[in-house]
C-alpha cells in the first residue's frame, strides 16, 4: 500500500471522509495531507462524533 492509500485509508476509517465523494484531483491533494495533520483531522472526529445522518454528504464533514 502506497503512503497516499495510506492516509486515505485513515481518513475513511476515521469517518472523516468517502473517498468515492472527491475527483481524482481532490485525491491527490489529499495525498499531501502530513500524518500530523491527519492526526488532528482524526482527533477531531473522535471528539465530535459522527455527524448527523442528514449531514453525511458534505465534504469533508469534520465540522458539521
Amino acid at each position: 500500500m502506497s503512503d497516499a492509500q495510506s492516509k486515505l485509508q485513515r481518513l475513511q476509517s476515521s469517518g472523516i471522509l468517502e473517498s468515492r465523494q472527491f475527483s481524482p484531483d481532490e485525491l491527490t491533494m489529499i495525498a499531501t495531507i502530513t500524518d500530523d495533520e491527519i492526526d488532528v483531522l482524526v482527533r477531531l472526529r473522535e471528539r465530535l462524533g459522527v455527524p448527523d445522518d442528514d449531514k453525511q454528504h458534505i465534504k469533508p464533514n469534520i465540522f458539521v
